[in-house]
C-alpha cells in the first residue's frame, strides 16, 4: 500500500495502572488507541484517558479472553486499515510504525514479527518467537477462552507478511494471578478435545499446580492426538512428562521420557540439555558428556516459545566439563569449563572450576564436589 496506513492499537486491561505510562509512550504513533477495561479497581481507566486513549468500561461474565478481545476489537473504528493487539505489559519498540508501513502491502491481512516474551538475568532477551497479532481490520475474530487465537474468517485467502523490524517486548507482570488459567484451560480442552495445543497447555498447567499425575495423563493424551505433529511441541511434552515423573520419584520413567524428547526433536538443543542433566545426576558421565556435546553442536536457536535461555547459556558447557572430567577427558573438560565461565562471568562456582581444573593433575581429585546440583 502506498498511502499512509490508518493504524489502531486495541487492548484489554484490568488493574494495570502501573503499566500505563510505559505502554502509552510506546504507542504514540498510533492513529487510534482503544481499550476495553474489564473491571479495574485502580486508576487504569483514568490514566489511559489522560494519555488520550479511548476507554470503554465493560464486564465480561463469565470471563473468557476471546470474548474480552473481541469486545475490544469491536471498538476499533471501521475505517482503520491495520489493528495491533497488545497487552499493557507489552511495549512496541521505536520505529514500529515505519517498519509496519514498509512491510504491509496491498492485500496483506496479517503481520508476523519478533516477540520477546522473557528476559535473562543480565537484561538481554530470553525467549523470543514470531508472533502474529497485527492484522487487517476486517475478517478476524478471537477464539478460545484462554491461549486465544486470532482466526481468519474473511473472504478469500489470508495473506501474511513478515518483518524483523517491527518488535514487541513483553515485560511479564509477576503480580498477576494465574488462578483462572487452569479452569479456563479445562473449559478450552472440553470445547476442543482434539486440539493438541490446548491439551499440551492443560497438561503443562497441571504441572505448574504440582498435579503431576494429571499432568502426565494429559500430556500423554496430547501426544496421541492425530493432529499433534509439531516436533517442538511433542518434544516439550516429553520433557514435561519427564519432570513430573522426577517429582513423583519415578526416575526410570523420567529418564525414558528424556530420551523420548530427543527422539521427537533431535535437532533442538533444549531436550539434549535436559538429557545431559538427567544423566549427570544419575552418575552416567559418559552419557551426560555425549548429550552435552550433542546439545552444543546445535548452534541455531529456534524462533519459537520452546526455546529456553538456560540451554543457550553456560549450562551445556558446565555439564560437559564435569562429565568430561569424570571420564578422564581432562583437556576437553578444561575447555568446556573455560567456555562456561566466559558465558557466566558472575558465577563464582564456574570460575573456581576453571582454577581447580587448571591446578589438578589428571589423577588428582577433580571439581565434581564444586558442582551445584540445584542449578541443573
Amino acid at each position: 500500500m502506498t498511502n499512509r496506513l490508518c493504524i489502531a492499537l486495541y487492548a484489554i486491561a484490568r488493574d494495570e495502572a502501573r503499566h500505563v505510562e510505559r505502554f502509552t509512550a510506546s504507542i504514540e504513533d498510533a492513529d487510534h488507541v482503544v481499550i476495553a477495561d474489564t473491571g479495574s479497581s485502580d486508576e487504569t481507566a483514568h490514566r489511559l484517558r489522560e494519555r488520550g486513549a479511548q476507554v470503554t468500561e465493560t464486564c465480561i461474565d463469565p470471563w473468557r479472553f476471546d470474548d474480552a478481545r473481541n469486545t475490544a476489537l469491536a471498538l476499533v473504528p471501521a475505517d482503520v486499515d491495520v489493528c495491533i493487539s497488545l497487552d499493557l505489559d507489552e511495549v512496541l519498540q521505536p520505529g514500529w510504525r515505519k517498519a509496519l508501513e514498509a512491510t504491509w502491502t496491498a492485500g496483506a491481512t496479517r503481520l508476523r514479527y519478533p516477540f520477546v516474551s522473557s528476559w535473562n538475568d543480565d537484561g538481554t532477551p530470553g525467549v523470543t518467537f514470531r508472533n502474529n497479532r497485527v492484522h487487517a481490520r476486517r475478517g478476524y475474530r478471537w477464539r478460545l477462552p484462554i491461549h486465544e487465537i486470532l482466526e481468519w474468517r474473511g473472504e478469500g485467502e489470508e495473506r501474511e507478511v513478515a518483518t524483523e523490524d517491527f518488535v514487541v517486548h513483553h515485560h511479564p507482570d509477576e503480580q498477576k494471578s494465574r488462578s483462572s488459567y487452569l479452569p479456563l484451560l479445562c473449559t478450552a480442552a472440553a470445547e476442543s478435545p482434539e486440539d493438541p495445543r490446548l491439551s499440551h497447555y492443560l497438561g503443562r498447567e497441571y504441572g505448574f499446580h504440582q498435579r503431576h499425575d494429571e499432568a502426565i495423563r494429559e500430556l500423554c493424551r496430547s501426544l496421541e492426538l492425530p493432529r499433534n505433529s509439531w516436533a517442538p511441541q511433542r518434544a516439550e511434552a516429553c520433557r514435561l512428562i519427564a519432570k513430573s515423573c522426577e517429582q513423583l520419584g519415578r526416575l526410570d520413567e523420567a529418564l525414558h521420557w528424556a530420551w523420548r524428547a530427543v527422539a521427537e526433536h533431535p535437532t533442538q538443543r533444549e531436550p539434549w540439555v535436559d538429557l545431559a542433566s538427567a544423566l549427570y545426576h544419575r552418575g552416567d558421565y559418559e552419557g551426560g558428556y555425549f548429550a552435552a556435546r550433542r546439545a552444543l553442536s546445535l548452534a541455531t536457536r529456534s524462533p519459537d516459545y520452546f526455546s529456553e535461555p538456560h540451554a543457550w547459556g553456560s549450562l551445556p558447557d558446565d555439564l560437559a566439563a564435569i562429565c568430561a572430567w569424570e571420564i578422564g577427558l581432562y583437556d576437553y573438560a578444561r575447555r568446556h569449563a573455560v567456555n562456561a565461565a566466559r558465558l557466566d562471568p558472575a558465577n563464582e562456582r564456574l570460575q573456581r572450576n576453571v582454577e581447580l581444573m587448571a591446578a589438578c593433575s589428571p589423577d588428582a581429585s577433580g571439581p565434581h564436589g564444586e558442582r551445584s546440583r540445584e542449578r541443573v
